[in-house]
């Protein structure tokens, strides 16, 4: 077995740390002092079943990691990847599980791409309040080689994927399906997070639908031009998707919002409202969403 990192307990980092531990494969969680004896007290409750996991600082884990999972916060990223300065060997893959499509830019500006296997997860519908995590679908993790990069390390992420049950799709078109993604928090996220809604609303209400739609579009469009080329028909694969998730379940932005916690829409409508300008497409939906989040921000510290 290797030696598998997690930088990130979050809804997503838990849930995937307990899949490592249900099936029986040793996984460490890098952390600072604070976070480490939080962890430590308290543990993870992941469906109703108590975890502790491995929680070792930086200057206490002495092995040569396999395989990196970053899950922390967009806004976090850059701070918490320090934590890695000095672990990373030639060998060692580390992998991006936030939303977006530039998280893999923000960590190999200080590592290099050479490491980097380019993914993103999706189909699971994690929250977490405290340290009690919940999810309904396990999710997938979508991983592989870029247009003009061929990673080795890709057949070393299936070995351990493989060996640790953890679900997986490998892309031969990772950047247009990396965009999917993207595309799909730019209208999921945003919208449940405006109206403080779970799944079911996007389910069941048509007008919140059709905002979930029009503001996907926009990053269809924003796509095209970017020679990406996404479609109605990924649109229309995202609404069905939606479907099949918890009704009462919430995404991370709602989550966000619900704690009073810095949302990440400066990558959802930020990111695609200034690539939209870069391309000359007009993203006045999103636009819409970034003043609006952005209040709801400013509105909480008041």
């Amino acid at each position: 077995m290797k030696n598998v990192v997690i930088l990130g307990l979050g809804a997503i980092g838990a849930s995937i740390a307990a899949q490592f531990s249900d099936a029986n494969y040793p996984v460490t969680i890098l952390c600072n002092a604070a976070r480490k004896e939080r962890y430590q007290q308290n543990g993870f409750i992941v469906n109703d079943k108590k975890y502790n996991f491995n929680y070792l600082k930086k200057d206490e884990y002495n092995e040569q990691p396999s395989l990196i999972l970053i899950a922390v916060k967009y806004h976090d990223l850059g701070e918490a990847i320090k934590q890695l300065d000095g672990l990373i060997g030639k060998k060692a893959a580390i992998m991006s599980l936030l939303n977006g499509i530039d998280s893999e830019e923000i960590i190999a500006e200080r590592f290099g791409y050479k490491n980097i296997v380019h993914a993103f997860i999706y189909n699971i519908d994690a929250t977490k309040e405290n340290n009690n995590v919940r999810y309904f679908n396990r999710g997938i993790i979508v991983f592989g080689d870029t247009d003009n990069w061929v990673n080795k390390k890709t057949s070393l992420v299936k070995k351990i994927f493989d060996e640790a049950k953890i679900n997986y799709e490998f892309s031969d078109h990772i950047m247009k399906r990396m965009w999917w993604k993207y595309m799909a928090n730019i209208g999921v996220n945003q919208t449940t997070a405006t109206l403080k809604a779970t799944y079911r609303v996007l389910q069941e209400v048509s007008y919140a639908q059709e905002l979930a739609r029009d503001a996907m579009q926009e990053a269809v469009l924003v796509s095209k031009a970017m020679k990406i080329n996404l479609s109605q028909e990924d649109i229309d694969h995202v609404m069905e998707l939606i479907k099949r998730f918890d009704p009462d379940g919430k995404t991370s932005m709602v989550q966000d919002v619900e704690a009073k916690r810095k949302t990440e829409v400066e990558m959802f409508s930020g990111k695609l409202c200034q690539l939209g300008e870069q391309y000359n497409v007009p993203t006045p939906v999103n636009w819409m969403y970034f003043r609006l989040i952005k209040s709801i921000e400013a509105m909480s510290r008041m």
